[in-house]
């Protein structure tokens, strides 16, 4: 018995064909490669053909595949990516399973005029820093904030902080050209030091001096953000990484901590003021007009934390410094590469004031309004090399909507193409062609239609500083001096107006050439009076 018993026991266990371990894992291998194959096909079937989105127009990889969008913002080709689809398609078309792109100025409109359509969770900030203006997906926080620092931007309280402005946009770059002398002026980096300086001074109180100085710390920093920002757009696992978060998180505090300093610094400014009852008045910056938000009579807006006051004041250094130099950094490429447009500026801005000995001599903001062809070559600009031309998606409400006759379930991402709709022919005709004259008309289509610094709720905040900025350094420099393409530039002058420039360019957050060392310079010569 205990042979037989045995000889059972061998058979149960060893016997090949009743049990074989490699036959046995290759059996759920290929179960759950048939699982996957029917999961997979099943998505693509649902994706391309059921789900409501399907009616979309669009490329069949782009309806069951986020890849290619994604490809394309990692190659900082995302703009040229939405404008030749929305060329193929039309206003709408589907760019991945789950989100669409919009370009058409009157969807946009609809989609970024209320808080029925909330920003997705991309724009989420670091737990480290305070919801800002431009993060916070809040509608209700989103309208204090604008309550609080909102009249900071209004052209009234610009005005008293003109003086600083123009130290930086036009007195320190006087100080550099002459100092220069007839050198190539890479105008790409004396934009970015310039806007820097800005906002040094009016968000932070104090002096980078990153233009004469060449550069500043703050460069490296933002530059870090913006990259790693960019980067987690595209790839929101990134943001999981340790190391690569511990390094963003690193540069970020560096950031918070020198916020905190220019407050605690304004504080103790003011109040060595007020022991003394000194006459000296408050500066008249950002920074103070935060620290002053609801501490006076009558003033029923909610006081602001530091917390809140250092978010953003860094939202206006991320924010404000490359937008606003890469808008000036265009404007000053499409004229160089456009003669006559150049010409008629000059003669424009000459002739209204002509070049002047007198080293305090400027042309201030409330001039610039004598300046109609400047407005609408900063207007064509801003069109034609939009700063930031990608998308800014929001999500469908509940319940979903109908838009332009097809239905979009609820937590679609409707990306709002700038760029796309700038680039319209039914909305700019001849999109490609640099015109100003078609910004001069009072009462023009293309007004309605610009949308560089968004629309509706969640415009840019910070657009009349912009402009503001633009106007005083473009009709400044253009007064003062006589500009000129190198002689072994890389990318010559054109010599018919209405020829954009072929500078390469790679959108990541914003709009910026390739290689400005090659194809940003220019040679200035100092306008005798």
């Amino acid at each position: 018995m205990n042979g037989a018993g045995g000889n059972s026991t061998r058979l149960l266990f060893d016997d090949d064909d009743d049990f074989n371990t490699p036959t046995y894992l290759a059996s759920i291998m290929y179960s759950l490669a048939a699982l996957t194959a029917v999961l997979l096909a099943f998505k693509l079937l649902y994706e391309r053909w059921i789900t409501p989105l399907s009616h979309v127009p669009g490329r069949f990889l782009h309806s069951v595949s986020s890849i290619p969008m994604r490809y394309n913002m990692i190659r900082g080709s995302l703009p040229h990516f939405l404008l030749s689809l929305h060329q193929q398609y039309g206003p709408i078309v589907r760019i991945a399973p789950q989100r669409v792109s919009i370009a058409d100025p009157a969807m946009l409109k609809h989609v970024l005029g209320s808080h029925t359509f909330a920003k997705p969770p991309s724009y989420d900030m670091p737990s480290s820093l305070e919801p800002n203006t431009f993060s916070t997906r809040d509608g209700e926080l989103s309208d204090q904030r604008r309550r609080q620092i909102g009249p900071g931007f209004s052209h009234r309280h610009l005005a008293q902080m003109e003086e600083a402005i123009a130290q930086c946009a036009v007195f320190n770059l006087r100080d550099v050209l002459a100092r220069d002398g007839r050198r190539a002026f890479q105008y790409n980096r004396g934009f970015s030091l310039i806007a820097l300086d800005i906002i040094g001074s009016l968000g932070f109180g104090c002096d980078f001096d990153a233009l004469r100085s060449g550069g500043h710390q703050m460069v490296g920093h933002l530059q870090k953000i913006r990259i790693f920002n960019y980067l987690t757009m595209a790839f929101p696992w990134l943001k999981k990484l340790p190391n690569l978060l511990g390094r963003r998180m690193g540069t970020l505090y560096a950031l918070i901590d020198f916020a905190h300093d220019a407050i605690d610094r304004r504080r103790r400014r003011n109040s060595k003021l007020s022991e003394q009852s000194a006459e000296e008045p408050k500066q008249p910056d950002l920074l103070q007009m935060m620290l002053d938000v609801g501490r006076s009579e009558g003033d029923r807006r909610q006081t602001m934390t530091d917390a809140q006051m250092v978010s953003e004041t860094i939202l206006n250094l991320l924010a404000g410094v490359d937008t606003t130099s890469v808008g000036l950094t265009w404007t000053l490429a499409l004229l160089l590469h456009n003669p006559r447009v150049m010409q008629r500026l000059v003669a424009e801005i000459r002739t209204e004031f002509p070049p002047s000995a007198d080293p305090a001599s400027f042309i201030n903001y409330e001039a610039c309004k004598r300046l109609p062809y400047l407005t609408a070559v900063i207007n064509e600009s801003l069109r034609i090399m939009s700063p930031t031309p990608g998308m800014l998606p929001r999500l469908a409400p509940r319940g979903g909507l109908r838009l332009a006759g097809y239905v979009l379930p609820q937590g679609t991402w409707l990306c709002c193409s700038i760029g796309a709709v700038h680039m319209n022919p039914k909305y700019f005709p001849d999109p490609e062609e640099f015109s100003p004259d078609r910004f001069l008309t009072e009462k023009s289509d293309a007004k309605q239609n610009l949308l560089a610094f968004s629309t509706g709720v969640r415009a840019c905040l910070g657009r009349n500083l912009a402009l503001f900025e633009m106007h005083l350094a473009i009709a400044n420099l253009l007064r003062d001096y006589d500009l000129a393409l190198p002689k072994d530039a890389a990318v010559a002058a054109e010599h018919l107006s209405g020829v954009l420039p072929t500078i390469p360019r790679r959108y990541m957050m914003t709009n910026n050439p390739s290689n400005p060392d090659r194809d940003c310079r220019v040679m200035v010569t100092k306008v005798l009076a």
